[in-house]
């Protein structure tokens, strides 16, 4: 990964920017979005920079940008559509000690802007480190398809509820609270009566957990033959991403482990036959309301899968998949 993904802070941020035409106006597009203050220098501004100044949404300086101009600035944008000049501002910028993007040019940036799919707050970043502009452009326009508009009202609701939902426990029981607020009960009300019902609804929702019945510990099983995570079933992908409790083979790819949550706690089984009996130690980790994955390189054996279900607790057994077998080499003949 050569360049690393942030979100910056734009909250009284400055952004300085070298440049008057289309790739300046491009950046602005952008830009503009954020509460960040925009300085540009340009000698012969395009008359849409100018609307832009005269409504105050940007500051314009009819010049070439100085060295005590990027004092302070978070971002400098090198946007002239030349070489020499581009190179001048990212030069000024790093003397600056500011982040630098040259429009158009990945490898004198010391930062790139990546395509984005909006739905404030929601915003997705992507990128392919320059590689497949075309590629991101793409995957882009699927998300927006699939995202609905409504997502950001419905975050800016859930981000001013989040005090009030600290009454349910940590993990599990927050995130069914979130997660049938987000699928079902959030875009029903957001239907039925814009934002203002919202609150309503959540509220509604969280009378509702904060007096049903804890869940119990659960556990999952499954196994894969191959270090790759497409080759892992639906079913078991979503099993990594609500487990609270990743137990695993040594053996399992990171690739594959990749797909749990980040909050999620791993562990590793060197040597299986050295541990306490599977079910024991399944069912131990599941106590209290853990939904525990472990997840094995080799096929379950029955044993297991009955000794996790004498426990009484909710067992669910995923069928794995075989990796690919390697082909046999082929010899050439005359």
């Amino acid at each position: 990964m050569r360049h690393f993904p942030i979100f910056v802070n734009m909250e009284q941020a400055h952004i300085v920017m070298s440049g008057g035409g289309a790739a300046a106006l491009a950046k602005l597009r952008l830009l503009l979005k954020t509460p960040a203050r925009i300085s540009v220098f340009a000698e012969a501004p395009a008359p849409e920079l100018v609307d832009l100044a005269n409504a105050g949404r940007i500051a314009l300086h009819r010049r070439a940008l100085h060295p005590e101009d990027l004092v302070g600035a978070r971002l400098a944008y090198a946007a002239d559509e030349d070489a020499a000049h581009d190179a001048r501002t990212a030069a000024l910028a790093a003397e600056a000690g500011v982040l630098a993007n040259i429009v158009d040019d990945l490898n004198g940036s010391a930062f790139i802007t990546p395509a984005m799919v909006d739905r404030d707050p929601v915003c997705i970043a992507i990128g392919t480190e320059g590689a497949a502009p075309m590629l991101a452009r793409q995957i882009k326009a699927d998300l927006e398809a699939r995202l609905p508009t409504s997502l950001g009202p419905l975050t800016r609701a859930a981000q001013t509820f989040r005090k009030a939902v600290e009454r349910l426990p940590a993990g599990r029981r927050r995130r069914a609270f979130w997660a049938e607020f987000f699928d079902r009960d959030g875009p029903e009300a957001f239907d039925a009566g814009g934002a203002l019902a919202l609150d309503p609804a959540l509220s509604l929702l969280l009378d509702r957990h904060l007096t049903a019945t804890a869940p119990a510990g659960q556990i999952t099983l499954t196994w894969t033959g191959s270090d790759d995570p497409d080759l892992l079933t639906l079913k078991a992908r979503k099993a990594l991403d609500r487990a609270d409790v990743v137990i695993h083979d040594a053996a399992i790819a990171p690739a594959v482990l990749e797909l749990a949550r980040r909050e999620a706690r791993f562990i590793a089984l060197k040597h299986p036959v050295d541990v306490p009996p599977m079910p024991r130690l399944l069912t131990a980790q599941a106590a209290g309301g853990t939904a525990v994955l472990y997840i094995s390189a080799t096929p379950l054996p029955d044993a297991l899968i009955e000794g996790c279900r004498a426990s009484g607790l909710p067992v669910t057994d995923i069928p794995g998949l075989p990796g690919h077998a390697r082909p046999p080499a082929l010899k050439e003949t005359a």
